[in-house]
């Protein structure tokens, strides 16, 4: 973690710098405060990140001698062939693509949303109360 930390407040030291610099040679204010956000957002992360790494003992990608399997291996289950989140990104894009178009595309494409994004929760539920 504390690489991690490093990494994102060695990211945010950099976009201010570039930030800073952008406005000197533009002027352009939305360009600069987008870096300024940037620079903001990964402040947040690094901070967090060093926080969390003082509270918890050395983790294994901290410790320069640790090997591969010093880290915990379990790490959830993930689908290889599932077809769902790219189901619930097609809903997601026809709800927005409706903002432009009518409300009722946006009603069908919420509709989807709430569907697809339950079947990709319980894609795997196999308990007595079994929906799928």
């Amino acid at each position: 973690m504390k690489v991690a930390a490093r990494l994102f407040l060695g990211g945010a030291a950099f976009f201010l710098l570039l930030a800073g610099v952008y406005w000197l040679l533009s002027h352009d204010e939305a360009g600069t405060t987008g870096l300024v956000l940037t620079g903001g957002l990964s402040a947040m992360v690094g901070f967090y990140l060093l926080v969390t790494a003082r509270r918890l003992p050395d983790q294994p990608d901290d410790i320069p001698t640790a090997e591969v399997w010093d880290a915990d291996a379990d790490y959830g289950h993930f689908s290889p062939h599932s077809w769902a989140p790219l189901m619930v990104g097609v809903s997601a894009a026809i709800t927005f693509a409706g903002l432009a178009f009518a409300a009722w595309v946006v009603a069908a494409g919420l509709v989807l949303v709430i569907m697809s994004s339950g079947y990709w929760v319980f894609e795997y539920y196999h308990g007595p109360n079994r929906q799928f």
